[in-house]
């Protein structure tokens, strides 16, 4: 069971000394940004198919007062988080066919809207085009009350289309009136009028060309925030669990958006290191023991945030498959814990079977099992036993390995719902962006976003070392509990991996 006790000084093998654990400020709070439109919006024109969410991520990374996550169906370019609604071709019609899905399974707090242009390239119900985009806009604000849209308009010096996008941008301008009069949280934003040495192609920005929109966009953007138009929610990043039955997991313990060291001992006693930006980067916060545990075989151990409140609770896999979950107060000297109990029957009695991670991306730890032939179930936490129970969902995934020490779930771009992972035997891992699982929106393959720099599949973990609200790839030492990071840039392909170097010494765990 848990119960309190004095902390003792820990002597320990980080590379510095460690400090008592202290507050840190948290992350701000987070923002689901939904880029809507067609193939400017997906990026044709860029080097890099990044169209402006690249500048923009940078733009909006340089301040602190709120974390925007880019969200939607589509991933494409050179950037942290590629995740978009873009469709190539897509009129305003189309997008208004497909409006209603896309909402629902992204649930944006604000989006941002850029089509048309190809409804006047085409000749399409010009005249009525500015009332066909105010259905559109209408049905967002149907799906998704109380959020911010705002509509960036067509580019006024597309050539060829000179006139057609100043009538359009002008009657789309119109609307702010009475759509902000019906409560609705819109606004037209000026476009910049590009040069011809600032676009690819007739209809498409080059990079210097989306870097001009993405400045055009920051400002209402963050004007909406200070307005209180964006109705956001804290940066949480604790639901799926990482480390697997290893002595070390990654978690986020204290609720601050970044993952921490936790070292579960043979007795099931678990320690927490607080992250503070780990070794020669702000170095760890030492909490010491914050529980005594419940099983002395770690392999049943799993930190996953199971209330939704940002830190990892305590759960525990008995041999019969039901699983007991502790509510994180705190730990151990610190708040303690809130025993639930049993909170599901369990499935399966092999827990290298089980994984809590957090599939729908509402901010609580779901369950999931891993058969022999590899495919994924899952079921969705509801409060668990007893407290509202679990929404069975069947298959999620088919799987493409039938060895489970393979996978991995984790949140590769940004979204608040884990992706599939599959280490090959080379140690490269590919990622499938999770768009709801089959049935249900499917996957999104995103093919190798790593080489590996290990055939040892144990050693691997992913989890938000940085905050950044993507997963960072850890690196365990093979003799040691030390720790090194590779923080995520997009991954091969799509902008890379940070060397963050050793970040932790480690400790002994006995």
């Amino acid at each position: 069971m848990f119960r309190r006790f004095l902390a003792v000084f820990v002597v320990l093998a980080f590379g510095v000394l460690l400090a008592p654990a202290a507050s840190a400020a948290a992350l701000g709070p987070a923002v689901r940004v939904m880029p809507l439109g067609d193939s400017i919006t997906w990026g044709v024109g860029s080097a890099t198919t990044s169209s402006y969410r690249a500048p923009l991520s940078r733009l909006l990374a340089a301040q602190s007062r709120y974390s925007a996550r880019f969200v939607g169906t589509q991933a494409s370019g050179s950037l942290p988080g590629p995740a978009n609604e873009g469709h190539s071709g897509y009129t305003i019609d189309q997008l208004t066919a497909g409006i209603d899905g896309w909402v629902a399974v992204d649930r944006p707090d604000v989006v941002l809207l850029h089509v048309g242009i190809n409804d006047l390239a085409r000749g399409i119900d010009v005249a009525r085009a500015p009332q066909r985009l105010r259905t559109l806009v209408d049905r967002i604000f149907a799906d998704r009350p109380g959020v911010a849209l705002l509509f960036l308009g067509l580019i006024p010096t597309t050539p060829g289309l000179e006139s057609a996008t100043a009538s359009f941008n002008s009657g789309v301008k119109a609307m702010q009136g009475s759509e902000q009069q019906a409560g609705h949280r819109f606004r037209y934003v000026d476009p910049p009028a590009l040069t011809s040495a600032e676009m690819a192609d007739d209809l498409h920005p080059d990079d210097a060309g989306y870097q001009r929109m993405a400045q055009s966009l920051y400002g209402p953007l963050d004007q909406a925030y200070t307005d209180g138009w964006i109705a956001s929610r804290p940066a949480l990043g604790a639901a799926s669990e990482a480390g697997g039955a290893g002595k070390v997991r990654w978690a986020d313990f204290d609720g601050d958006g970044r993952a921490d060291y936790l070292t579960v001992a043979s007795t099931g006693a678990v320690s927490a290191y607080l992250n503070r930006g780990g070794d020669g980067r702000g170095g760890w916060s030492v909490l010491g023991q914050v529980a005594t545990g419940t099983t002395t075989d770690p392999a049943r151990v799993r930190l996953a945030d199971f209330d939704g409140d940002g830190r990892a609770d305590y759960l525990t896999i008995a041999a019969s498959g039901a699983v007991s979950g502790y509510l994180n107060r705190g730990g151990d000297g610190h708040g303690g814990w809130l025993g639930l109990g049993q909170v599901a029957t369990g499935t399966t009695t092999d827990p290298a079977r089980v994984r809590f991670a957090d599939v729908d991306g509402d901010g609580r730890t779901d369950y999931l099992t891993i058969a022999g032939n590899g495919a994924v179930s899952a079921y969705l936490n509801r409060g668990g036993d007893g407290r509202g129970g679990w929404l069975g969902l069947g298959q999620v995934a088919t799987g493409t390995t039938t060895d489970p020490a393979q996978v991995r779930f984790a949140d590769f771009d940004g979204d608040g719902a884990a992706d599939y992972a599959a280490l090959a035997a080379s140690g490269a891992v590919s990622a499938y962006l999770n768009r709801g699982g089959d049935g249900r929106g499917g996957w999104l393959p995103y093919g190798q976003v790593a080489t590996g720099l290990t055939t040892a599949a144990d050693r691997v973990a992913f989890a938000d070392f940085t905050g950044g609200g993507t997963a960072d790839y850890v690196l365990a030492d093979s003799t040691s509990t030390a720790a090194t990071v590779y923080s995520w840039e997009g991954g091969d392909g799509h902008g890379g991996w940070t060397d963050l170097g050793k970040v932790a010494g480690g400790v002994v765990v006995g």
